[in-house]
């Protein structure tokens, strides 16, 4: 029987070979863009998979309220670790990791940044990385020994052992190669090429500090330890240690299985992250994937007729429904086979891009068993849903009424036919609506007024000599005639990555502690970033006699006085009078979709030679030529360094990564819906045209134009697509009202952009069918006449 179908699978697909590549080629595409989706989705539900003890890895986060707002932070204490290790049961390993460096590693000729974290040796029990040389005990047990990645021992050594060799830090330091592990996959919260012991840099604090938060604290817990009473024990530990008459803190674990999907706070709540984003994606692939089966659904019921004496001498021959609708469905699955077959040549294809897209290593991995299941279960899926009305429809003929040349009452087929039609193009249009909204609240975002701007300017770390030349450097770089200014920060304008409860002034409210956030530039900080000083002034040139001068934002200076007038008064931090020397206008920080909060620009001092030079261009400048005098003035003042720039441009650009993977994810599957929504209404116009031929043929010989024929067989299309914004519309302006919510700094829903896509679904609707239309109209109505 499975051959029988197989043969009249076949058969049919070579006497329809145009409705069948239309079934096909909708179906295949369909079935990619799902399998694209799932891989993508799979990715991030595996997200740390790799570390054997995902489930007993926690990090310690540290909730913190000032004034009534609470805020959760990764950073904790120095002496966390230690204290707890020793006085909390449960805790099987805990270790300090820091936040992150890029030194110069050379070795020979070879020079490269590599970037990597000091870490307690803990953290090799906790992640049990995979050890190609060396092993876990020695790895890190002193602190001029490295770990290096397999893929960064290899940069340095090509493939040979590099266990015992040198590596030198910054052209000072010497590091020997204790051990290389495997690289961690890309899907890893833990992206590092290096890791060297941290004991000299909690050496460099001094003493224990219990008030300052300075590094990332990772725990593994015993398995049978209860996490409850751990995070009873750790809630007060650190606020307890400080002897704090007002604990304004609470510490606890945080589960490894969350970092990726969660990890966003409100007001001290764990609110839905990244989830959200996989939520959308399954419900866009669910949806394409229905757009193709009803594209499915459409063209064989459409076909009916074509295939309704056939059906009819099948049953008076005898054959039972039951038997018709089997081997109707076997069809179904058989033709849904083919385009699965299609569609992973498609996957294979498109990979290299999608990965690029996405910034992933997916594969498609048909060795994976799940794989192979999912796959077989699609088949199966969209053979079944695609092939379960046609099947029930065209077993449910009278062969009598068939074979007589009665017709069949189209109403119910017509009715059902033009529902999933509307169904097909509500869900484009939806995707459409969403994906222009999420374009333009990119932009919006991107076009706010962030307080500085970002565009002609180049930055480059402050490295090796370059403190020791600054000011040379900085005068040679404006005597290139491209440079308007160069000033020095502590890090980027973006990131503040500093602030403190701690600053205090005359008024204050004893019972008031706002979070107050700081960091370090010099006086040609603000020009070069065209930020606006509203009161008082800027730093002093070479910062003369502005050793205890501060700027404050708009937003510090109103909490000061509500005027917001503070120039030339005095703020206080541990014990320091500190004058304020101007008030800087708001500028956007952190984060890009928050308001401004409360910042304080201290003057920069080079003693710990690290900074950031930010080089604001002329206008018009040519930033090639640009680039080449920064390098070669740098490498003057500093050979042993190569220099590394980056445009603020892109730096900001990275904070939407997120934001625009979805929009390009969203504008392709919703292009990609449309097309096989169009590939359906193409196959129907054509029906159609096919079925009012003689219609047509009568009218054009009394005399109907082309113009009215083409509209005569346009309008019920039309029609359709016209219902589906209806439906599409209130839709889509819920679910991307929600959407816009959940950002602090967002546009109003742009009503316009419904009329667009309205006319836009329009248009790409009427082009669709008016091809057919056309050939209709204008063929000869004589020869269709004697044809019917």
């Amino acid at each position: 029987m499975i051959q029988n179908f197989i043969k009249s699978a076949f058969r049919n697909l070579w006497k329809t070979k145009g409705y069948s590549f239309l079934n096909i080629f909708g179906l295949a595409l369909g079935i990619a863009v799902t399998g694209l989706i799932f891989l993508w989705v799979e990715d991030e539900l595996t997200y740390n998979d790799y570390f054997a003890n995902k489930q007993d890895i926690y990090i310690t986060k540290s909730k913190q309220t000032y004034d009534g707002n609470t805020f959760v932070f990764d950073a904790t204490p120095v002496p966390l670790a230690e204290a707890a290790q020793a006085e909390i049961p449960g805790i099987l390993h805990i270790a300090r990791v820091d936040w992150g460096n890029s030194p110069l590693f050379s070795r020979e000729d070879k020079k490269i940044y590599l970037q990597g974290n000091f870490a307690d040796p803990a953290i090799l029990k906790i992640l049990q990385p995979k050890f190609l040389e060396g092993n876990e005990a020695t790895a890190m047990d002193q602190n001029d020994k490295i770990v290096l990645t397999a893929s960064a021992a290899k940069k340095f050594f090509n493939g040979e052992s590099a266990v015992g060799k040198t590596l030198k830090v910054d052209n000072s330091d010497l590091l020997t190669v204790s051990a290389v592990i495997e690289d961690f996959p890309k899907n890893s919260s833990f992206s590092f090429d290096w890791l060297v012991n941290m004991k000299k840099v909690v050496d460099s604090y001094g003493e224990p500090n219990w008030g300052s938060n300075s590094l990332q604290t990772f725990v593994q817990l015993a398995p049978q330890a209860d996490l409850e009473q751990v995070n009873a024990q750790l809630k007060l530990f650190v606020e307890n240690k400080k002897n704090s008459d007002r604990p304004n803190s609470e510490n606890f674990l945080y589960p490894m299985e969350r970092w990726n999907m969660y990890n966003v706070f409100k007001d001290g709540i764990e609110q839905e992250g990244k989830i959200k984003n996989v939520r959308l994606f399954i419900s866009i692939a669910w949806l394409v994937l229905l757009i193709a089966c009803i594209n499915f659904m459409n063209l064989s019921t459409a076909r009916s007729e074509k295939r309704a004496k056939e059906v009819s001498m099948r049953k008076i021959v005898g054959a039972k429904k039951n038997s018709l609708v089997a081997q109707f469905l076997g069809e179904s699955i058989v033709f849904t086979g083919i385009a699965a077959a299609i569609a992973v040549g498609m996957i294979k294809l498109c990979l290299p891009a999608f990965n690029n897209m996405v910034s992933k290593e997916l594969s498609i991995g048909m060795d994976n068993p799940l794989h192979f299941v999912f796959l077989i279960a699609i088949i199966l899926v969209c053979g079944l849903v695609s092939g379960s009305y046609p099947a029930f429809f065209l077993s449910s003929f009278d062969p009598l009424l068939t074979l007589k040349g009665g017709k069949r009452k189209a109403g119910s087929s017509g009715l059902i036919r033009k529902g999933l039609v509307v169904t097909q193009f509500t869900a484009a249009i939806i995707l459409m609506i969403c994906t222009a909204i999420i374009y333009l609240q990119i932009q919006h975002t991107k076009n706010r007024d962030l307080g500085f701007d970002r565009s002609q300017v180049i930055t480059t770390d402050l490295l090796g000599d370059m403190p020791d030349h600054i000011k040379v450097i900085k005068q040679e770089l404006i005597n290139t005639g491209n440079i308007e200014s160069v000033g020095i920060s502590e890090r980027s304008v973006l990131n503040v990555g500093s602030n403190t409860a701690g600053f205090t002034w005359d008024g204050k409210d004893p019972k008031s502690s706002p979070l107050i956030g700081y960091t370090f530039a010099d006086e040609d900080f603000v020009p070069a970033l065209s930020m606006k000083i509203i009161d008082g002034r800027n730093f002093r040139k070479d910062l003369l006699g502005d050793s205890s001068s501060v700027l404050v934002n708009e937003t510090l200076a109103k909490l000061m006085q509500p005027d917001g007038k503070v120039a030339g008064k005095t703020i206080g931090f541990a014990e320091q009078p500190l004058t304020i020397a101007g008030v800087l206008k708001d500028y956007v920080h952190n984060d890009i979709y928050g308001k401004a909060e409360p910042l304080l620009l201290s003057p920069i001092s080079l003693e710990n030679r690290k900074g950031l030079l930010n080089i604001k261009t002329k206008a018009g400048a040519d930033y090639q030529v640009v680039a080449k005098q920064i390098e070669s003035i740098l490498k003057k003042y500093n050979p042993d360094f190569p220099t590394t720039i980056k445009f603020l441009d892109d730096t900001f650009n990275n904070y939407f990564f997120s934001e625009l993977m979805l929009q390009k994810l969203a504008s392709l599957f919703a292009i990609l819906a449309i097309i096989i929504s169009c590939l359906g209404l193409l196959g129907l116009a054509a029906f159609a045209a096919e079925q009012r031929a003689r219609e047509v043929s009568i009218r054009k010989v009394l005399g109907a134009s082309v113009s009215r024929l083409v509209k005569m067989l346009n309008k019920e299309f039309i029609i359709l697509v016209g219902l589906s914004c209806l439906i599409a519309f209130p839709v889509a302006y819920w679910f991307m009202n929600d959407w816009l919510n959940g950002y602090n700094y967002h546009m109003e829903m742009p009503w316009m952009i419904f009329i667009f896509v309205a006319l836009a679904a329009l248009a790409i609707a009427l082009i669709t069918i008016s091809t057919q239309a056309l050939r209709a109209a204008t063929s000869n109505p004589t020869k269709t006449l004697r044809n019917q």
